[in-house]
């Protein structure tokens, strides 16, 4: 896989970019707008932290795993239900948006 080029700049150099990419998107942004992204890109970072840690402190394992049918059906349940609170939850902000225009 090619390195991107994010990869190969110096510290100052990301914390430069960073800062020249945080301007450019809040300059396009209402506050409210920025509140949101602002901490789904820190949602986003420290996820992808939690999975490295994950990742370096278990080793790789030659265990194979299997699910009965009955846990596969319990988590097919597990996530329409969640799909289903999300599109209420989608609904609920949408009706929201509505009442504050």
């Amino acid at each position: 896989m090619e390195e991107s080029i994010l990869f190969s700049l110096d510290s100052e150099q990301q914390v430069l970019l960073a800062a020249l990419l945080a301007i450019i998107v809040a300059d396009k942004l209402n506050e409210d707008q920025q509140n949101i992204f602002g901490n789904f890109l820190e949602a986003l970072g420290q996820n992808i932290l939690l999975i490295q840690a994950i990742v370096s402190s278990n080793p790789p394992s030659t265990k194979s795993y299997s699910f009965s049918d009955t846990q596969v059906q319990n988590l097919q349940k597990s996530i329409n239900m969640l799909q289903q609170d999300l599109k209420t939850i989608k609904a609920k902000i949408a009706a929201l948006e509505e009442k504050q225009q």
